[in-house]
C-alpha cells in the first residue's frame, strides 16, 4: 500500500471518528432535552396525547423526542415550551442549579461546543440566549450543511423572526415567495407565515436567528411534526 493511500485511510478514519463523536454528543443533548420535556409534562399531569393535541404534534413523535430518539425544530420547541408553561431556556439548561437573574448574558465562542448542538429540519443550532431577567426574545446560531438531500419542512409560529446571514447563501421560502440571501443580508418576517430555509451555496452557511415573543406569551401549535 502506498504512503498516500495509508495517509488517506488515516484521514478518513480520523474524520469518521470525529463525526461519530459529534453524533454521540448530539444524541446526549437530545436525551437531556427529552428528559426535561418529559419531567415538565408529567409534573403538569399531561399525557402525550394531550400535549400532542395542543401542539399539533403526534403522541408518537413526542414520545420519540422525550426518549431522545429524534431532534426537533426550534418552532416545535417553542410550541412545546409554551404549552408546558416553561421558559424555553429551561429545555436547554440545567434547572437544578440555582437561578440568579441577570441584566446581561454573554455567550463566548470558545465556550460553545458540539455537545450543546441540536439538529433539525436541515440545520444544526446552538442556543445563544442566557439567564436574562424577563427576556423578550430568544437567539440561536444556525448552521446549514452543504446538502441537497434533506427534506426541509415549512413551519410556522406566532411572533416574529429576524434572520441575519453570517456566512454562505441561504434560500428562504416565506409563504409562496422565495428569496436568496447572502452573507450580510437580513430578513425580518412574521412567524405565522409558513417558512423554511435551505443552503443553496457550495459551502456551509451560518445564520443568526432572533425570535420573539418571549416565553411567557402563548403561541399556537407548530404546523409540522
Amino acid at each position: 500500500m502506498h504512503v498516500r493511500q495509508i495517509a488517506s485511510r488515516a484521514n478518513l478514519e480520523t474524520f469518521q471518528e470525529a463525526r461519530e463523536r459529534v453524533l454521540d454528543q448530539a444524541r446526549f443533548v437530545a436525551r437531556q432535552l427529552g428528559l426535561r420535556i418529559r419531567e415538565a409534562r408529567q409534573l403538569r399531569k399531561l399525557t402525550l396525547q394531550q400535549l400532542g393535541a395542543d401542539t399539533n404534534l403526534s403522541a408518537a413523535y413526542l414520545s420519540r423526542i422525550e426518549r431522545g430518539e429524534t431532534a426537533t425544530s426550534i418552532a416545535n420547541l417553542i410550541s412545546i415550551a409554551t404549552r408546558l408553561n416553561v421558559p424555553l431556556r429551561d429545555l436547554f439548561e440545567d434547572t437544578n442549579e440555582a437561578y440568579v437573574p441577570k441584566h446581561y448574558s454573554v455567550s463566548r465562542k470558545k465556550d460553545r461546543n458540539d455537545s450543546e448542538q441540536m439538529s433539525a429540519n436541515g440545520y444544526d443550532y446552538h442556543w445563544l440566549s442566557g439567564d436574562l431577567t424577563e427576556p423578550k426574545l430568544n437567539a440561536f446560531l444556525l448552521e446549514f450543511p452543504v446538502t441537497s438531500e434533506i427534506d426541509v419542512k415549512l413551519l410556522s409560529h406566532e411572533g416574529e423572526e429576524v434572520l441575519y446571514i453570517l456566512e454562505g447563501r441561504i434560500e428562504f421560502q416565506i409563504g409562496s415567495d422565495r428569496l436568496t440571501l447572502d452573507a450580510g443580508d437580513c430578513v425580518h418576517l412574521l412567524g405565522d407565515k409558513p417558512h423554511m430555509g435551505r443552503n443553496v451555496g457550495k459551502k456551509p452557511a451560518k445564520m443568526l436567528m432572533v425570535v420573539t415573543p418571549s416565553d411567557v406569551i402563548h403561541l399556537p401549535p407548530a404546523k409540522s411534526p
